[in-house]
């Protein structure tokens, strides 16, 4: 499986790391704004190769770990590239205005809306911890909208975390 994580801090950088312990088969590429961040993944070894943001189109799963303002731009720019039975997955805090954004994406059904509750109060790659999302929240919104065969692949990487799922719809996830 090819990975392609955008944002390669404490959210993206552990959930690589545990990506990469549950599954011997997956290829992960890093992108990041930051190249000193693309840098000290690739030696943390939480990435297998640095990335250009063109390469989403070769993933099997895309996510997007970057700030919610950020991830506005970003995700319907992922959506319009990604092949059909790519699912694309951010893991903002807030969920109505990424939701309203890509509401009529012609791609809608290949995102997924989750957001881990998760974290401690460093960031950057070596921030990056394993273990981070176990039994932790994962809270996802309108998974209806998201392709069933994508859901159950997304359902089997947030197993693999040791995540419990919970869902919401967007405006009462932003309330909360």
């Amino acid at each position: 499986m090819n990975v392609f994580i955008i944002g390669l801090g404490l959210i993206g950088g552990s959930m690589a790391i545990d990506m990469k312990a549950a599954n011997n088969d997956i290829k992960i590429i890093g992108f990041d704004a930051d190249q000193n961040h693309m840098e000290e993944a690739l030696a943390l070894g939480f990435i297998d190769e640095k990335g250009v943001f063109e390469d989403v189109k070769n993933a099997d799963v895309v996510i997007i770990s970057i700030p919610v303002n950020v991830s506005i731009d970003v995700t319907p720019k992922v959506l319009d590239i990604v092949k059909d039975d790519t699912l694309v997955f951010d893991v903002g805090s807030t969920k109505v205005n990424i939701c309203s954004v890509i509401e009529n994406h012609p791609k809608r059904r290949n995102f997924l809306a989750t957001h881990p509750i998760a974290g401690t109060e460093f960031s950057g790659p070596k921030a990056a911890i394993k273990g981070l999302y176990k039994d932790k929240t994962n809270i996802i919104c309108e998974v209806e909208k998201t392709a069933f065969k994508l859901q159950e692949r997304a359902f089997t990487i947030f197993n693999d975390l040791g995540m419990r799922i919970r869902y919401m719809e967007p405006k009462a996830h932003d309330r909360h």
